[in-house]
Order: C-alpha cells, then structure tokens, then sequence
C-alpha cells in the first residue's frame, strides 16, 4: 500500500514535468489591441516564469519527500505551496483561481502536523546534545514522525497535488496574459499597501516581553507581505522592493522564536521535557525575542 502510493506520487510528478515541456513558459495568446497590451507580454512572461518556478519547486520538494530523508524537502514544499496561495489572491473573484487556492490550501493543511514534528525533532536533537540527555524524548519523536508521514503520503496522493500544481500554473499564465501591465501593476502594489498597514498594526504594541503568541500572529502577516513582495517585485515600488531582505530577515528570526515556542508548549505534555531542556529553551527564546525585536525596529525605519 505504501509502495504504491509512493509511485503514484512519482508518477504524477512525471506527468507535471511532461506536460511542462511541451509548453513553453509564455506561450499563451495575448491580443495586441495596444501599445500597453505589447509591453505587457514579456511582463506577464515574467511573473508567470516565478509562479511556474514555485510549481516547479513544489513538485521536486514532493519527490524528494518521497524518495529520500531530505529534512529540507517538507519545508520546500509548504513553502512554495503558500507562496502560490498568495499571489492568487491577485485575483479573489475569479471562481476557478479560488477553487484552486482552496485545493492547495487543503494540501497545505496535511503536512502541518509533520512540520511540527521535524521542528520539534531537531531541537529536541540539538537539546540532546547541548545537555548530554532526553534520549527518550528524541526517540518518541522519531517514532511519531515516522507514523505521521505515511499518514501524509496517503493524504498527499489522494489530494492529487502534481495535477492541481499543473493546471493553476496553466491558468494563472493565462489570467496575467489577458491583464494590462497597468492594471496588474495597479492591483499589485495596492495589495501590497494593505499588506504592510496590517504588518505595521501587528507589530504596534510589540515589545521584547509581549506574550509568544502576538509575534507570531506578526510573523503570519510578515510571511504573506514577504511572498507577495517577491512574486510582483517587477511591479513594486523601489522602496517596497528594499524592505524584501529585510522582511525575509524578520520573517527567519520569528520562525526561530516559533520552532522554540512549538517545542516547549506543544510538545511539553506528552514528552516531559528535562529540566536541562526547559533552560536552555529558556535561554534560547530570549535571545531569539531579542534578535527579533531588534530586526522588527530596523525594518520600521524603513517605512
């Protein structure tokens, strides 16, 4: 059973990378009824050349996940699969798009059990090694790791993933083919403006000693500002464009603050954390605080 779902997910993957060179990034007719609709081809071009690459990157992170023990090829994959979600919200009223969003979001959904249990598992290794204890700890994890992922490889075969990644990279190529530079361009830096008005609500009030559940509703609105930064970047401001390093910096130091949080709240009650772990998780968290803190005041001067 195991074994078929595992070439069934390849064999899907295969299909997506066939259909992908049979069609040339760009192919699809646009009607050059003006000046702006013939600028607006190699624009289009390229923003749906980042949309085909985070197909792209999707469908070898779901290989990968299959065929090897990459720690990497989970992570790749949600990231490229929520990365897709946002810049779809480009176009919310259109039903096929919406449906499509819904389908990865769905996918999504199954692998956040399994993220945790990577996150929790590598600290609790690198706990393990910091404090010479908490073997048991280590080995309880591996164990639920391993019962949860031919969970998610069942769930990821019967989701259909390669097939939906194919037709919304079809039909979001065809949706910007058939939009003025100006129109995109309009929408995509609007969108953008809303995006940094909620970040900047969210980091408000935050301070070195706000509650680990406020920066991480920041860090949420920080993910989705940074992907749709990086998706319509032809289109942005120059100064929206400079934030980016400084948004993916942000966004990596709240993901630590995360992983450490996860672990010492999540997981507390099934794996007893050792009295050594709880300090030096302790210990961690602080500083992570603190480096976040300090990266979220620099990013609010460049507003």
């Amino acid at each position: 059973m195991q074994e078929h779902s595992f070439s069934t997910l390849n064999s899907g993957f295969e299909r997506y990378l066939n259909n992908k060179k049979a069609r040339s990034p760009g192919n699809f007719s646009v009607m050059n009824k003006s000046k702006d609709r013939k600028v607006s081809r190699p624009f289009s071009r390229e923003l749906s050349s980042h949309f085909s690459e985070l197909s792209d990157n999707a469908a070898q992170a779901l290989v990968r996940l299959v065929d090897s023990d990459d720690p990497e090829a989970l992570h790749d994959l949600r990231i490229s699969l929520r990365s897709q979600r946002v810049l779809l919200g480009l176009f919310p009223r259109c039903r096929v798009l919406k449906k499509q969003r819904e389908q990865l979001g769905n996918a999504a959904k199954l692998t956040g059990s399994d993220r945790d249990l990577e996150v929790a598992l590598g600290l609790a290794e690198s706990l393990r090694t910091e404090t010479e204890t908490g073997e048991k700890q280590v080995l309880f994890l591996a164990d639920k790791l391993a019962a949860s992922r031919v969970k998610l490889l069942a769930g990821l075969q019967a989701s259909r993933l390669p097939e939906i990644l194919s037709q919304v990279e079809r039909n979001w190529g065809k949706k910007l083919s058939n939009k003025r530079k100006s129109v995109l361009q309009s929408a995509a830096r609007a969108q953008m403006r809303k995006l940094e008005k909620r970040v900047l609500i969210a980091a408000a009030d935050l301070l070195v000693t706000s509650p680990v559940t406020d920066w991480h509703s920041l860090r949420l609105q920080v993910k989705r500002l940074r992907y749709w930064g990086e998706g319509f970047s032809p289109v942005l401001t120059e100064k929206q464009c400079r934030r980016l390093p400084a948004l993916i910096q942000l966004q990596q130091r709240l993901g630590v603050l995360h992983d450490y949080y996860l672990l010492e709240n999540q997981f507390q009650q099934e794996l007893m954390l050792p009295e050594q772990w709880q300090q030096k998780l302790g210990k961690w968290q602080q500083h992570a605080l603190t480096d976040a803190a300090g990266m979220l005041q620099h990013l609010k001067m460049t507003w």
